[in-house]
């Protein structure tokens, strides 16, 4: 990373890094803009909490009315086989609206409340397990990211 902030902190490991933040072991960097950056300890961090939005709420809404034409094309008198083709078009825009959900985590230091931009949902789910990682002190815990950890995490995000 080319942060003077990051290469002021001499000694510090990157642990994670991507468009919301950057942690090393003591830090957490929050990018502000294209060359600033917002430092925040990890030692004075009080907590912080993960932040959800969706982008469009047509999508579900539109599922919802595409899903009430299936169960009435399905109870009609002659169904005429259109009722897979809306339960169909129902779970993708189901799927849209997953896919287009973004998260932010809100860091809290005392009193003040610092964000991040909006990312996906992926990037928030491993930034904040990283950084509960790291407050824990947990070496081991930092370490043994695998392919496919996310997903836990992001099902636990979804719920």
């Amino acid at each position: 990373m080319s942060s003077t902030i990051l290469s002021a902190l001499s000694g510090e490991q990157v642990l994670y890094k991507s468009s919301l933040a950057t942690v090393t072991n003591n830090w957490v960097l929050l990018g502000c803009g294209a060359s600033s950056q917002a430092p925040i300890s990890i030692a004075t961090l009080s907590s912080f909490r993960t932040l959800k939005r969706t982008n469009n709420f047509v999508y579900p809404a539109f599922a919802a009315g595409s899903m009430f034409v299936a169960v009435a094309t399905l109870f009609s008198k002659e169904p005429a086989g259109v009722t897979w083709p809306f339960v169909l078009v129902s779970l993708a825009l189901l799927a849209a609206a997953q896919v287009t959900r973004q998260a932010s985590i809100a860091f809290i230091v005392d009193s003040e409340i610092v964000q991040t931009r909006f990312g996906t949902m992926r990037e928030a789910a491993t930034l904040a397990a990283v950084i509960r990682s790291a407050q824990s002190g947990d070496r081991r815990e930092q370490l043994k990211y695998r392919p496919f950890s996310w997903v836990r995490v992001y099902i636990a995000l979804l719920v």
